[in-house]
Parts: structure tokens; C-alpha cells; sequence
């Protein structure tokens, strides 16, 4: 019976042993997707800043069309309105005919 107490504690160690190491293991795994969920999020962070800054240079270039616009319908109202002839005052710089 005696010979059976040292197997029998290197047996348990080496259980324990296990259990601690898949512990460890299962926590770096963790932590790894979590790193990984993180790093995920920066780089879609970083592609809706991008995203942003090319709508709001759209947005701009359309109000400075939508305001053109809006000076030449003044222009052409004027012109109708004091009863000028025809042609028309001419397209705005940069105006799409």
C-alpha cells in the first residue's frame, strides 16, 4: 500500500498540472480574440473617418453647385422679369449645362 502513495501524488500532480495549463491556455485564447475584436474595430474605425471625410468634400462641392445654381435661377428670373430679350445671361463658371 505504501508504494501505491508516491504514483499516486505524481499522478494527481500531473492531473493538476494539466488543468493548469489548459486554463492558461484558454485565457490567452481569450485574450487573443478580444485583441483581435479590438483591432477589428480600429481599422473600421479608421475606414468611417476616411468614408466621412469624402462625403463631407461631397457635400460641400454639392451646397457650392446648389448655390451657383441658385444665383443664375436669380439671374434668369431678373432677366424675365425686366423684360430683357432673349439670350439668356450665360452659364455660371463650373455649371453643368
Amino acid at each position: 500500500m505504501t508504494e501505491l502513495w508516491p504514483q499516486a501524488l505524481t499522478l494527481v500532480g500531473i492531473l493538476v498540472g494539466g488543468y493548469l495549463t489548459y486554463l492558461a491556455s484558454r485565457r490567452n485564447k481569450r485574450s487573443d480574440a478580444g485583441q483581435q475584436m479590438i483591432d477589428q474595430h480600429q481599422e473600421d474605425i479608421a475606414a468611417l473617418r476616411t468614408e466621412r471625410a469624402k462625403d463631407s468634400e461631397r457635400i460641400t462641392k454639392l451646397e457650392r453647385t446648389q448655390r451657383v445654381q441658385g444665383d443664375y435661377i436669380g439671374q434668369l428670373r431678373k432677366h424675365i422679369v425686366d423684360g430683357n430679350p432673349p439670350p439668356p445671361p450665360p452659364y455660371p463658371e463650373g455649371l453643368i449645362t
